[in-house]
Formats: structure tokens, sequence, C-alpha cells
């Protein structure tokens, strides 16, 4: 076999697999682009909200609690007041002996309420009012306050359970944890995000501001004190997570970039074409095999002479018939 023969087939296989690793590269790397998650953000109106959680503690203080939502009061906020143990947690019990969290995730405050805001108490939409029951043997003027985001108890802290800072350690966060007078009243507005992942489930994110910090002004005998809560917005922003590119364009695109090579490949690489071949391959090594082909003088002794004429016309002529008239 001619070398430079030889040499044109070995450079054009090497252009072949050239062109195949690229192909597979790209291809890795569509794919990978495939599984890369974007995000998308809106803004959707929501027609009800979940009021932020809040942790107060105090040293041997005996907390009672009332709830009210748009002007009606529960007594003792029912299934919203639970007991965090903080005596056997060498964290806290240095100030604190036991802990009361407020937390819900079930909406209590609504854009369209049925009763108007000149019929709630202290024109608030929320507010819980805490008292001390054993005022008389504080040893202490000081609890601990703390605001935190509900969706962070896992649901495996049920209703009406005592809760353990060692299970749900984010009810108590020590350096979130402020100091305050016994009788103090705080409003907050608050507003929620959502975060909505790939496979559905959804993430909360709280923001809150606080609008009021004070002291209270008692008549009783009673310490007691007010925490507010106030929807800034119902606007809800909302962001969506989303995968890069779908797995049928990463397909669509395999298939063009390969008909891209192949075309590639033949017009450029190797080039051969039906009577005079091209391409890179042939221009590297020089050889182009229309250069055996025979030249135009020894065509002419390719042409037919007269006897193979006569003998296509005459073949067959003793089986013919002829007819007298």
């Amino acid at each position: 076999m001619d070398l430079r023969k030889l040499i044109s087939i070995v450079l054009q296989i090497l252009f072949a697999i050239l062109l195949l690793v690229i192909l597979i590269v790209n291809t890795v790397i569509d794919v990978a682009r495939s599984k890369r998650i974007l995000t998308t953000t809106t803004n959707e109106n929501v027609g009800e909200l979940v009021p932020p959680a809040f942790s107060i503690c105090g040293n041997n203080i005996d907390f009672s609690f009332d709830c009210n939502t748009y002007g009606e009061t529960s007594a003792n906020c029912t299934n919203l007041m639970r007991i965090a143990k903080v005596s056997d947690d060498e964290t806290y019990n240095s100030w604190f002996t036991q802990c009361n969290v407020f937390q819900t995730t079930q909406p209590m405050l609504f854009s369209t309420p049925k009763r108007q805001p000149k019929d709630w108490t202290n024109n608030s939409p929320l507010f819980i009012k805490y008292s001390i029951q054993n005022a008389s043997t504080l040893t202490s003027s000081k609890i601990g306050f703390m605001l935190w985001n509900p969706y962070d108890l896992p649901p495996s802290a049920a209703i009406n359970t005592e809760l353990s800072t060692k299970t749900t350690p984010q009810i108590l966060n020590p350096y979130r944890l402020v100091q305050m007078d016994v009788a103090r009243e705080k409003v907050f507005s608050f507003s929620w995000k959502k975060h909505i992942f790939l496979n559905g489930t959804e993430k909360f994110d709280l923001d809150y501001k606080l609008e009021l910090d004070e002291s209270t002004t008692n008549t009783s005998t009673i310490p007691s004190g007010l925490i507010h809560f106030k929807p800034t917005s119902f606007n809800m922003e909302i962001t969506r997570e989303y995968k890069c590119l779908p797995t049928f364009s990463v397909f669509i695109m395999f298939i063009v970039l390969l008909a891209v090579f192949y075309t590639t490949y033949w017009g450029l690489f190797s080039g051969k074409g039906k009577y005079k071949p091209w391409g890179l391959s042939h221009v590297i090594t020089g050889y182009y095999p229309q250069q055996h082909i025979l030249p135009m003088e020894n065509i002419q002794a390719l042409k037919p002479t007269a006897d193979d004429v006569l003998r296509v016309y005459l073949d067959g002529l003793d089986r013919a018939e002829f007819e007298r008239k």
C-alpha cells in the first residue's frame, strides 16, 4: 500500500476520533448544565398568614397568657403555648428555670377579616398578653425573649407536649435571646418569603421589624406585657427552582452537533469526493487518488471496434424468422 495513502487514512481516523471526543465532552457538559438549578421570583397575594413564634423565659416565674385575635380573646392561648424544659440544660439553667413557647403553623391572620379594625382591641389584629401570677415572690425583674420562625420547629414536636431544648434548640438561641423588663410592650410587623424547591417541598423565611418597644403602665398589682403581630403585606415573594435545560433538549443538541461534526469531517478533514478528493488529510500527505486514473490518451484504446458494434446488432440474427409474401 502506498505510504501516503496509509498516512492519509491514519490522519482521517485521528480526525474522526478528535471530533468524537469533542462531541462526547460537549454532551457531558450539556448534561451537567441540565442539572443546574435556577430560580424565578414572583410576588403573589395570599389570603392568610402564619404569625411568628416566640419564646419567653423567666426564673421561677409563673406566666399566664391570653391571645387576642381580631378583638376576640382566647384564654390561656389554647393549643398555642407550650413549656420548654431548661432546668436540665446547662446553657440556660443559670439564667432561667422555665420557658414558654408560642408557636403554630396554622394561619391566624387574614387579608379580609370578618371584623373591622375599629372592633379590634388595641387596634392590633393579633396580640398576646402575658401576666406574672407570682409577682410577690419574684427575685429578678428581667425576663428573656426571642422571636423565631415557627416552621423551624419539627413536626415531631407535637402540640400540648413539653419541649426539650436538647431536641429542639431552635426555640431558644442564646445568641438571639434578649433580656428585658417584665412589663414590656413590643409591636412587630412581619412578612413571609416562600422558596419552592425542585422536588416540590417548600421553605418559609420570616422577615420582621420591631416597631415599638416600651414599658407598659399597669394599674393592676399583677405585672403584664403585650406582644403584637401585624402583617406588613399579604403580598408574598415566592422563588421557584427549575432546571436549566430539559433532557429532551440535550438529546436534540446531541443530534444536531453530531450532524455538524459529520459534515465537518467529510468537508474539512477527510474530503472524499466521487471524482476528486479534498480535505486536510490529503493536503498534508499530498495523496490524491485521482492521480492513478488512466490519462486521456489511454482512453482511446478502450473505444469499441466495428466488430464489437456489429456483434451487438447481429446477435440473435440466426434465430430471426422471415415471412415470405
